[in-house]
């Protein structure tokens, strides 16, 4: 569970947080919405230890982040899968190469643990028949050494979304992941996220301008406006809200 409590936090005299409170809880998909600039990324940054707030603190699964050692942080970001938005895979490298990059640097030198590895995410996020996990079929030899250059978008994504689920993470924080896409793609994205958070009882966090995407997957949402939460409850609470943030920001992005 992450609890964020009175979170604060200014970039010279730009205010970007000023009081955050949220509880995401375990298992869950828990969408992020706001205008752009808003602090919803920054959030995120403080969950993982990447920044530290002016005033307030982030609990996860009852700790404070703050109090963490170095060695607790590194253990915390490896509990974390991210998802980049537009994927950020590296040019120069294979999918393969992409996916378990974590992994090397991280010192994991074992060639067949690293292929299964990356089997095995792959054919979660349907990019590989489930049983290429079982062996080298056809298609894993010829999608492992794929470049990034040689996918479609979604396909892309897909394998972004693969290298967030190597080490089977407690957490999964996806930015903007449907940004880019087709309304056909965009869709399967969402069937993915959705299908990924039940399969393997992870929690997800979900950055997205696309409300489309949020009325299909979120369990509860939250709406950020100058630093705060200005909204915070299911989709249906969400539709619902009188509030004059939620119905302006509801009409500019549905």
């Amino acid at each position: 569970m992450i609890t964020i409590h009175n979170l604060r936090k200014a970039f010279g005299q730009k205010q970007v947080l000023n009081g955050i409170n949220l509880s995401i809880k375990d298992g869950e998909t828990f969408c992020v919405i706001g205008k752009s600039g808003c602090g919803k990324s920054v959030l995120l940054k403080h969950v993982v230890g990447l920044l530290e707030g002016d005033e307030g603190y982030v609990e996860v699964d009852g700790k404070n982040v703050l109090n963490f050692t170095k060695d607790e942080l590194f253990a915390l970001r490896r509990r974390v899968g991210y998802v980049f938005q537009g994927a950020a895979l590296f040019d120069s490298l294979t999918v393969f190469e992409n996916v378990v990059i974590s992994q090397w640097e991280h010192g994991e030198r074992d060639m067949n643990s690293l292929m299964k590895e990356a089997q095995r995410v792959l054919s979660a996020v349907g990019l590989l028949p489930t049983s290429s996990a079982e062996g080298f079929t056809k298609e894993w030899m010829i999608l492992r050494d794929k470049k990034p250059s040689d996918l479609s978008g979604g396909m892309r994504k897909r394998v972004g979304v693969a290298r967030a689920l190597v080490g089977s993470p407690d957490y999964v924080f996806y930015d903007e992941p449907t940004t880019g896409l087709d309304p056909v793609t965009s869709e399967q994205i969402d069937q993915l996220i959705a299908e990924l958070a039940q399969n393997f009882k992870m929690t997800s966090v979900v950055i997205t301008h696309d409300m489309f995407s949020v009325f299909k997957i979120a369990d509860r949402v939250a709406l950020l406006d100058k630093g705060v939460v200005c909204f915070e409850g299911d989709v249906q609470q969400l539709r619902e809200s009188k509030d004059t943030v939620v119905v302006e920001f509801l009409e500019r992005y549905v």
